[in-house]
C-alpha cells in the first residue's frame, strides 16, 4: 500500500467500524441527532419571532415619525411639509394625526383616553388599523362626531356602538361623540386609544390647522434613518423605526445572540462525544492499526480513515437530527400555541421553516464532528506499526 492508496480502503474500514460498532454508532448519531433537532427547533422559533417583529415593523408601524419643531407643541405647515415628504424617493404613505388627552364619560363611567384626530384612509396606509376594528369602521369617523374606541376603552365605559359619550379636558373644547367602531389592540399598542377625524380633534383642541405628528411609511424599511436625516434638515425632529423601537433591535440581536451561543454549545459538546468515541476506537483498534501500516498503509490513510468516519458519523446525526426538528417544529406551528405578550395581548407562538437554516445545522454538525475526531485520527496516524501490532 502506499499513499495513493485508493480511497475505497478507507471507506471499506469506515464501513466496518459503523457496521460491527452498532452500539456506540448509535449512541453518537443520537446525540448528534439531538443536538441538531434542538438546535433547529430553537432556530425555528427564532426566524419566527424575528420574523414577527420585522411584520409589525412593515405592515403595522411607520417607518418615520415626525413631530413638531423644539419648542413648538404642533406642526402648523403641515401641508408643506407633507409636499416635501411626498416628494423623497421611496414613500408609498403619509398620515397626519392630531394627539390629545381627553376624558371620556359615559353615564356614571369615566376614562382617560389618548384622543387622536386622523384622515382614517392615511392612517390605515400607515397602521392597518381597519382589520382590528371589529364593530362599525374606521371610516365612519369621517362622517360627523363620531369616535372609534379601543375595546377596553368600551368595556370600561359600558358603551355600545350607536351610544354617545362625553368628552372634556381642561383647555378644550367639550363635545359628544357617536361611538360608531370598536376595534382590538393590536399587540404592544396603549389600552385607552380612541380616533376621532382630523377635523373633530382640531375643534376639541381649538388650535386651527394644525396636527401633531405626521408618520411615514416607505418602501424599503431600511431607507428610513436616510429620511429622517432629511427631514432633520429642514428643522423638524424625524425619527426612524429603529431610533422610535430600539428594543425590537435590541431584542431580535439578544435572542439571535443567545440562540446561537447555545445552539453552537450543544453542537459541540455532542461532536466531543464523537470524539470520545473516536478516541476509543483508535485504543481499541490498535492493533488492526500497526496490521494496515505494516501492510503498506501510511499515517494519511489511517489519518483518513478516523477522520472519515467522524464526518460520517456527524452527518448522519445531523440528518436524523434534521428530520427530528423538522417534524418537531411541523407539530409546534401546528399546535398553535396561545402565549401572552408583555402588553397583555395574547399571541401565537411563532415558528418559521427556514431550509437554509436546517442545511446550515446539517453542514455544521459534520463539520465540528470531524474536528472532534482530528485529535483521535492524528494520534492513530503516529502510531508505531511494531508496537501497534504487539498492542
Amino acid at each position: 500500500m502506499s499513499d495513493g492508496l485508493l480511497p475505497a480502503f478507507e471507506i471499506s474500514v469506515v464501513r466496518r467500524h459503523i457496521a460491527y460498532r452498532r452500539r456506540g454508532t448509535f449512541l453518537s448519531i443520537a446525540a448528534i441527532a439531538l443536538a441538531v433537532a434542538i438546535s433547529l427547533i430553537s432556530i425555528s422559533m427564532q426566524d419566527g419571532f424575528q420574523e414577527m417583529l420585522f411584520d409589525i415593523i412593515v405592515e403595522d408601524l411607520p417607518h418615520v415619525t415626525v413631530t413638531p419643531r423644539e419648542e413648538e407643541e404642533y406642526i402648523y405647515l403641515y401641508h408643506s411639509l407633507m409636499d416635501r415628504i411626498w416628494a423623497i424617493p421611496g414613500v408609498v404613505a403619509v398620515s397626519p394625526g392630531l394627539g390629545a388627552p381627553a376624558t371620556f364619560s359615559y353615564k356614571d363611567n369615566v376614562e382617560n383616553v389618548d384622543l387622536t384626530g386622523v384622515n382614517p384612509h392615511d392612517m390605515d396606509e400607515i397602521y392597518n388599523i381597519g382589520k382590528y376594528v371589529y364593530q362599525g369602521s374606521l371610516a365612519s369617523i369621517q362622517d360627523g362626531r363620531k369616535v372609534v374606541l379601543g375595546e377596553k376603552t368600551a368595556k370600561m365605559l359600558n358603551v355600545k356602538l350607536g351610544q354617545t359619550v362625553y368628552v372634556s379636558f381642561p383647555d378644550a373644547r367639550s363635545t359628544s361623540l357617536v361611538v360608531s367602531g370598536i376595534f382590538s389592540l393590536p399587540t404592544g399598542w396603549p389600552e385607552n386609544l380612541a380616533f376621532v377625524s382630523l377635523s373633530t380633534a382640531r375643534d376639541f383642541v381649538g388650535e386651527g390647522d394644525v396636527v401633531s405628528s405626521v408618520d411615514i411609511k416607505l418602501e424599503d424599511v431600511y431607507l428610513a434613518d436616510g429620511v429622517a436625516a432629511i427631514l432633520r434638515g429642514y428643522g423638524y425632529k424625524a425619527e426612524s423605526w429603529q431610533a422610535l423601537y430600539p428594543e425590537i433591535l435590541k431584542t431580535l440581536a439578544i435572542e439571535e445572540f443567545q440562540n446561537n451561543l447555545v445552539m453552537l454549545l450543544i453542537l459541540i459538546i455532542a461532536a466531543f462525544g464523537i470524539g470520545s468515541v473516536m478516541y476509543m476506537l483508535v485504543n481499541e483498534k490498535t492493533s488492526e492499526i500497526g496490521m494496515f501500516m505494516a501492510m503498506g498503509a501510511s499515517g494519511r490513510n489511517i489519518m483518513n480513515i478516523f477522520l472519515l468516519e467522524s464526518g460520517i458519523l456527524g452527518l448522519l446525526g445531523g440528518l436524523a437530527g434534521a428530520v427530528l426538528g423538522l417534524a418537531v417544529a411541523f407539530y409546534l406551528k401546528s399546535l398553535e400555541i396561545k402565549m401572552e405578550a408583555p402588553g397583555g395581548q395574547e399571541i401565537t407562538l411563532p415558528v418559521m421553516i427556514n431550509a437554509d437554516s436546517f442545511l446550515s445545522i446539517v453542514l455544521l454538525a459534520a463539520a465540528l464532528s470531524v474536528l472532534a475526531g482530528l485529535y483521535p485520527a492524528w494520534k492513530a496516524s503516529r502510531l508505531d506499526p511494531a508496537i501497534a501490532i504487539n498492542g
